[in-house]
């Protein structure tokens, strides 16, 4: 099903060895505390302090479009385009190869090579999931109902693979992203009732894409609702949570925030 690392990573979890309490549908643990239901998008942002979230919802401001923002959206469709190509059409190697080519006429010739590896490892994978009688349940940004565990009334993941939600991350990002795939996880118990047990953040860095297993046992749950709650009660509150003392040199927020601190 995944690659063979994260397997290994959650053979224990499968066989049901995870206890945990903070569940998606224990409602009294998880549900909202607050009036404002953020994102995941917000809880999982790169920003230490979630300044990001107060500028664009208290503020009114916008980010700066930046080179990374743009890498990182041209990588996500790369890693998602196949699986939505599966879907519709089966495993043809035509209409990826179609798919493939309009993607990368649409993107920057910088970004091209890097967008091609992409495309062509997510493909593979892809392939792999979509052939035969045993075709796997994959969903392409299913939209599933956030209300419940305190967050916006949708939220969507890269994937969901079998109950399993994936992510994808372009660079560093991976502690951040397994906030991300905790709440998708919630989420989707709050929906389904089901235990879901671990999630996968796929980054792509160094050239390639590496797999990770994300065990979500109740210290990862446990910081999402930390995150979620401080993010409410930023916007709640209106009050600035200030400039992040490890600030990201590639936040688009970051020229807002240092030109503040020049005045």
């Amino acid at each position: 099903m995944f690659p063979a690392p994260v397997l290994e990573r959650v053979r224990g979890v499968v066989a049901g060895d995870l206890v945990v309490e903070l569940r998606g549908w224990r409602l009294e643990l998880v549900g909202p505390r607050r009036g404002f239901m953020p994102t995941v998008s917000e809880v999982s942002s790169p920003c230490p302090s979630k300044r990001d979230v107060y500028l664009r919802r208290v503020r009114g401001l916008k980010p700066a479009s930046d080179g990374v923002l743009l890498a990182g959206r041209v990588f996500h469709e790369a890693f998602l385009e196949p699986f939505r190509v599966v879907l519709r059409a089966g495993p043809s190697l035509e209409r990826l190869a179609g798919a493939k080519a309009r993607l990368l006429r649409g993107a920057p010739r910088e970004l091209r090579s890097a967008a091609s590896r992409v495309f062509d490892a997510s493909s593979a994978l892809a392939m792999a999931w979509g052939v035969g009688g045993a075709r796997l349940p994959v969903a392409v940004e299913p939209e599933v109902p956030g209300g419940p565990v305190g967050l916006s009334d949708v939220v969507r993941p890269d994937l969901l693979v079998a109950g399993v939600p994936v992510d994808f991350v372009y660079g560093n990002g991976l502690e951040r992203k397994e906030l991300a795939v905790a709440a998708y996880a919630m989420a989707v118990e709050a929906a389904s009732n089901n235990p879901v047990n671990y999630g996968v953040v796929v980054q792509y860095a160094g050239g390639r894409l590496l797999w990770r297993a994300v065990i979500l046992d109740d210290r990862v749950r446990s910081r999402f609702l930390e995150a979620r709650d401080a993010v409410a009660r930023i916007v709640e509150s209106g009050e600035d949570p200030g400039v992040a003392e490890s600030c990201p040199d590639w936040c688009p927020w970051r020229g807002v925030c240092h030109a503040a601190l020049r005045v």
